[in-house]
């Protein structure tokens, strides 16, 4: 944070950086509000600066609870850069932790149609599916994600969570011991790990 700090202080009246030291604020210090003043201060620079929408609703208002607002930010961030496929699938995660299941189902196929290879557009279907209940397409959602990031935890995690909340325990099961041997060569967050926690 103190790297980045004295980034903007150089670079002076840089949205990019102002936007940077507030991400940085929420997600490494997690200091929601002086990750909002700063937030707002990039956006007083430049408020047609979609990343910094993007974050400010992503890494500091959703964490804060604050689902109206996110939901303002992140549909600014899509109308300034309506082909990010990124800011199309963080878009449906807020409708998701809004429960718009269906508007959240209709996003994500939003995202996919912008680009059918980008494995976090369809980590966020199986997510909406499950919640749908219908689970066939929450795995097969979950498997096409890991299909085009079979090393990303986060990815193998849900599909894991998945097919156990599908009863399928026994595949759900090896999942879960892959990402803890995984675990034993690089860093496999606590939370993916814990998807496993439903076949226990």
């Amino acid at each position: 944070t103190a790297k980045v700090a004295s980034d903007v202080k150089l670079s002076g009246a840089s949205v990019e950086a102002r936007t940077s030291l507030a991400h940085v604020k929420a997600t490494q210090g997690w200091d929601w509000r002086g990750s909002e003043q700063e937030f707002l201060r990039a956006l007083a620079l430049d408020p047609r600066y979609p990343t910094a929408r993007h974050w400010y609703a992503m890494s500091c208002l959703v964490p804060m609870g604050r689902l109206d607002d996110a939901l303002e930010q992140i549909q600014i961030a899509q109308s300034l850069d309506p082909v990010s496929a990124i800011i199309s699938r963080d878009l449906a995660l807020v409708l998701y932790y809004r429960r718009e299941f269906d508007a959240a189902l209709e996003q994500c196929d939003h995202t996919i149609e912008l680009n059918a290879h980008f494995s976090a557009g369809y980590w966020a279907l199986g997510l909406v599916q499950e919640q749908r209940g219908d689970l066939e397409e929450a795995v097969a959602a979950q498997q096409r994600a890991v299909r085009l990031s079979p090393r990303s935890p986060k990815m193998n995690g849900a599909l894991g969570r998945a097919l156990a909340v599908s009863g399928e325990l026994r595949e759900a099961w090896r999942i879960l011991k892959n990402l803890r041997t995984l675990a034993r060569e690089r860093y496999v967050s606590p939370l993916d790990r814990a998807e496993g926690v439903v076949i226990r």
